[in-house]
């Protein structure tokens, strides 16, 4: 067996810690989020789901929706600030969305309560069909 100095050994030990990290790297990369969906019509479940004064942000990831029911009449608001078009935030607390980056806050149904925004967030229609479950097109503007 061959004399392997101290220097050799810890070489080794730290390209073998390089390489594991790198490879982590690698599979973070390879589990990014896969793009939303904005077009289309979609169900999102029974209309029960979601009650009134609440919003639900099952949806946010794969549709960039979030629910929202004030006292009856649900809609899907797409959480972009009008400011500058960061994603607000559902603060379940105080029902609001509130933007991170300015300090823009809206209502449960997306109306500017706190500048710098002053356009409501934008929503997209819903309808309750017969079965009792909601349905989202993703393209067609709620009008205010």
């Amino acid at each position: 067996m061959e004399n392997v100095s101290r220097r050799e050994v810890l070489m080794t030990a730290g390209a073998a810690a390089a390489v594991a990290c790198l490879a982590g790297c690698q599979s973070q990369k390879d589990k990014e989020k896969p793009p939303l969906i904005t077009s289309g019509t979609v169900n999102v479940g029974p209309a029960t789901d979601y009650p009134a004064g609440r919003a639900n942000g099952k949806f946010l990831e794969t549709y960039g929706i979030i629910i929202a029911n004030e006292s009856g009449t649900r809609v899907a608001i797409r959480p972009k600030c009008t400011h500058q078009g960061c994603t607000a935030k559902w603060n379940e607390p105080n029902h609001d969305y509130e933007c991170p980056c300015h300090g823009s806050k809206f209502s449960l149904m997306g109306l500017p309560t706190k500048g710098p925004a002053t356009r409501p967030l934008p929503m997209v229609a819903c309808e309750t069909l017969a079965d009792g479950t909601l349905s989202v097109d993703l393209t067609k503007l709620y009008a205010r």
